[in-house]
């Protein structure tokens, strides 16, 4: 766990994660707060607050009796979500950091176009 953000936070951005990933599909069971909290050696009362805030926000709904599933339109609500906050924040940072650089847009896009070390597509 990272110690710069909220333990539920993160909690949330694993399950989301899941679910961007296709772990978990619309109306899959997640796993249960305990086996969460156990699995990421949590508090079990942080893992419900961020399964309860994950169904609050509309990712996730309960199932009576059943447990936690994965609401239908979670992953197209998860993908907005994260690239607002990619375009607001992390290209932001990007942007700023090559503006102090001198860094020029056709050099930040040739930079973005080159294959990375360690990168095996493209």
């Amino acid at each position: 766990m990272d110690e710069g953000q909220p333990i539920f936070v993160q909690l949330m951005e694993i399950v989301e994660n899941d679910i961007l990933t296709g772990v978990y599909r619309t109306d899959d069971l997640i796993v249960s707060t305990n086996q969460i909290a156990k699995l990421y050696s949590v508090n079990p009362t942080t893992a419900v607050k961020a399964v309860g805030k994950l169904a609050d926000e509309g990712i996730l709904y309960k199932k009576r009796g059943i447990g936690m599933c994965v609401a239908p339109g979670a992953l197209d609500a998860i993908r907005a979500r994260r690239r607002e906050r990619f375009a607001h924040q992390t290209l932001r940072a990007v942007l700023d950091e090559a503006a102090t650089l001198g860094i020029g847009t056709d050099e930040l896009v040739a930079m973005l176009r080159a294959p990375q070390k360690g990168d095996d597509h493209d």
